[in-house]
């Protein structure tokens, strides 16, 4: 009777030792907590606790990625976020965060292979063609650039970022009128977006409206966008 009771007195104490114990949803939540809170490290840990119970758990080997990338731990998060999409490889959200880590390292080539995944299977992500776009941009292929700032304005037609870079990527095809219109949208949207009024300075001097572009400068150096002065510089002295 005694060892019976001992065996119930156990089951008791280890059903309530299990019942105290975090749950998946709840380890989950409180990482993505400590995330907002910019406590990175510390949300690291607490997905760390979680994987080791549940090490296929797709949201949190992302959101520790993440954390990761926050934390500037770029190849870490690489690795991570390999994980994730081996764990589950119709998610689009390591593919766009690797990307992320990759560009940031550099690696520009390897973070296009993931925005074109991303595209492939949510072509909906807004922010995979701006980063797509910027990156073709960098690499001065404008017209391809241009045809994924179009195609995400078609998604998403109030964004400012998207009209910025749709306006440079005009310019740089020497189409000022488009550039000029787009631009000037950007600011609409946000009235002290320092490098559209930069950008909208130079597309109006290639249309020589030397007054305008440098109105437009003055307005990008007053907003400390780097690159104006020396552009008042060459363009708007007395």
């Amino acid at each position: 009777m005694q060892k019976r009771l001992s065996l119930q007195f156990l089951l008791i104490i280890t059903l309530f030792v299990m019942g105290c114990s975090p749950s998946e949803e709840e380890l989950l939540t409180q990482g993505r907590s400590l995330m907002d809170e910019n406590k990175y490290a510390e949300a690291i840990k607490t997905f760390n606790e979680l994987l080791d119970s549940y090490p296929q758990n797709y949201s949190a080997l992302n959101a520790k990625g993440v954390a990761l990338l926050r934390l500037g731990q770029l190849d870490e998060a690489i690795t991570i976020f390999g994980t994730a999409i081996n764990t589950d490889t119709t998610n689009y959200r390591a593919f766009f965060n690797r990307g992320n880590a990759f560009r940031l390292l550099g690696r520009d080539n390897e973070a296009m292979l993931d925005y074109d995944y991303v595209i492939n299977i949510q072509p909906d992500i807004v922010d995979a063609y701006i980063n797509r776009g910027a990156i073709l941009f960098k690499y001065q292929e404008f017209d391809r650039a241009l045809f994924d700032f179009q195609f995400a304005l078609e998604i998403e037609p109030n964004n400012a970022l998207l009209y910025l870079n749709k306006g440079k990527a005009e310019l740089r095809i020497n189409n000022p009128e488009d550039a000029i219109y787009d631009l000037k949208k950007a600011i609409e949207m946000q009235p002290e977006y320092g490098e559209a009024y930069y950008w909208l300075g130079l597309a109006e001097l290639a249309q020589d409206n030397k007054p305008e572009g440098c109105q437009y400068l003055f307005s990008a150096q007053s907003f400390n966008f780097e690159g104006a002065s020396e552009a008042i510089g060459q363009n708007c002295a007395q």
